[in-house]
C-alpha cells in the first residue's frame, strides 16, 4: 500500500440521492415545455419541466422534491459523463407535504446531444467536498474468530459476527464546496441537518438511520504512483469536534460495512 498523503486527497461526504438504484428508481422525466407546443429539451437549454419525480424521503424533506444541489446527468447527452447540478426550483401549488417538483433551473447548459420529450434525469449524489491541508483519515476492520478445542487441544477456527468498520477523520481543511453555492457545514452533511436537511440518507433502509458515504480521491502528483478511491458507505458519526481556532474537524464514527471499497486508476 502507497503512503498517501491527505493534502493530495479530496474527501467528499456524500448522501445516498441515487446510490441504490435497485431498490428506488431515483429517477425524473425531463421536458422542455415551449408555447404553443411542448418539445423536448435542446443544446444550450439551463431549465426544464420536470414530471414522475420518484425519490426517497429526505431526513427532514419530502417525497417527490429534486433538492437544490442535486446532481444528474441526462439521456441523450452526447458527452454523457457531464454532471449538471440544480440551482433552483418550483414546487407544484397542491398542498400538503407530498408536493412535487414542477421545473428545475441547472448548470452547466446542455451540450450537443438528441434529447426526447421526456428525456430520463438520472439522479446522482448531493455531495460536499473538503480539501484537506493536513490530517490524516484512519479505519480499523474487525474479525471476530471463535477457536474450538478438541479435548483441550486446538483444534478448528470458526468465523464470528461480523463487526462494523471504524472510521475516524482528523484534518485542517483548506475550503469546503459543494460547486453550486449552498451554505453547507461538514457537520451539516454528517448529520443531515441545516442547509444538508434535504440529503437522503445512504443507508437502504429507510427506518434506519441517516447515513452518508465518506469518499477519499487521492491524485499522485508523482506521475508514476496511479491514483485510488476509497469509499466509506453507511457512515453514521457517533462524535464530531470542531475547532475554529485551528480550522479543524474531528470525526469518528462507523460503517455498517466490514471494509472499504478501493478503486484504482487504470
Amino acid at each position: 500500500m502507497a503512503r498517501i498523503e491527505l493534502r493530495d486527497c479530496t474527501v467528499r461526504i456524500k448522501d445516498g440521492l441515487g446510490a441504490h438504484p435497485d431498490i428506488y428508481p431515483c429517477t425524473a422525466l425531463g421536458n422542455k415545455a415551449l408555447t404553443p407546443s411542448k418539445t423536448a429539451v435542446a443544446e444550450s437549454d439551463t431549465t426544464c419541466k420536470v414530471s414522475s419525480v420518484s425519490i426517497p424521503t429526505a431526513v427532514g424533506g419530502n417525497t417527490k422534491k429534486i433538492p437544490v444541489g442535486a446532481r444528474f446527468t441526462i439521456a441523450g447527452e452526447t458527452d454523457a459523463e457531464v454532471v449538471h447540478v440544480v440551482t433552483a426550483r418550483t414546487q407544484s401549488s397542491e398542498s400538503g407535504h407530498e408536493q412535487e417538483t414542477t421545473d428545475i433551473v441547472f448548470g452547466p447548459a446542455l451540450g450537443a446531444g438528441t434529447y426526447a420529450a421526456d428525456a430520463a434525469i438520472t439522479l446522482l449524489p448531493q455531495q460536499l467536498e473538503v480539501k484537506i491541508g493536513d490530517g490524516n483519515i484512519t479505519y480499523t476492520e474487525h474479525n471476530e474468530y471463535s477457536y474450538l478445542l478438541d479435548r483441550d487441544n486446538l483444534d478448528t477456527v470458526k468465523e464470528g459476527k461480523e463487526v462494523p468498520m471504524d472510521v475516524k477523520w482528523d484534518s485542517v481543511y483548506e475550503y469546503i464546496t459543494t460547486g453550486t453555492g449552498e451554505n453547507i457545514s461538514p457537520m451539516d452533511a454528517l448529520k443531515g441537518i441545516g442547509g444538508a436537511d434535504e440529503w437522503i440518507s445512504y443507508s437502504a433502509d429507510p427506518c434506519e438511520p441517516y447515513a452518508v458515504a465518506i469518499e477519499v480521491e487521492h491524485v499522485s502528483p508523482c506521475a508514476t504512483t496511479k491514483g485510488e478511491t476509497t469509499l466509506f458507505p453507511d457512515f453514521r458519526s457517533e462524535q464530531r469536534e470542531v475547532n475554529f481556532k485551528d480550522a479543524t474537524i474531528s470525526v469518528t464514527g462507523k460503517c455498517n460495512i466490514t471494509e472499504p471499497i478501493v478503486t484504482r486508476a487504470a
